[in-house]
């Protein structure tokens, strides 16, 4: 019976051992993951030529993204069709709202002589009111018919 005991003993030593050991193995596994994951820190500059947003469908309703003159953003609907847009251009920026056939319906920008202008477009995609400066920086105010003519300008004389 002696040494059966010893056995039983040496048993339960054997077991709490490879209990302490697998212990040890699992914190070490924790640490480890624990320590890469805040390794990982937030980077101070992402670069790319284009980022999109996408909805749950995976179309694009946002897009960012680089151009010959500067950058771009443009706002999509659930069609892909354009919303809203802003544009970097040489002289200044644009911001455009489209219709529902995908034609710029409000144009706000700066013009080349670094005024800005305002130009309500009818279904036609053509100027119909157009507000802006002379050149002499008074504001004028201007509506065309669809020929492209003036119908009416406002003028300080």
């Amino acid at each position: 019976m002696q040494n059966e005991e010893r056995i039983n003993g040496l048993e339960n030593q054997v077991r709490t051992l490879k209990r302490i050991v697998y212990g040890f193995g699992c914190l070490l596994i924790a640490g480890v993951i624990v320590s890469a994951t805040s390794l990982q820190t937030v980077p101070d500059v992402i670069q790319a030529k284009k980022f999109e947003v996408v909805n749950d469908e995976g179309k694009a309703v946002a897009i960012l993204a680089g151009a010959s003159e500067g950058g771009t953003f443009t706002i999509l609907n659930n069609e892909g069709q354009k919303f809203a847009s802003i544009v970097a251009k040489v002289f200044g920026g644009d911001c455009h709202f489209y219709n529902k056939d995908n034609g710029s319906a409000v144009w706000i920008g700066a013009g080349p002589m670094g005024a800005g202008i305002l130009a309500l477009n009818n279904r036609f995609n053509n100027p119909c009111v157009l507000m802006g400066s002379d050149i002499k920086g008074n504001g004028v105010i201007r509506t065309v018919d669809t020929k492209g003519e003036f119908i009416f300008q406002s003028s300080v004389e």
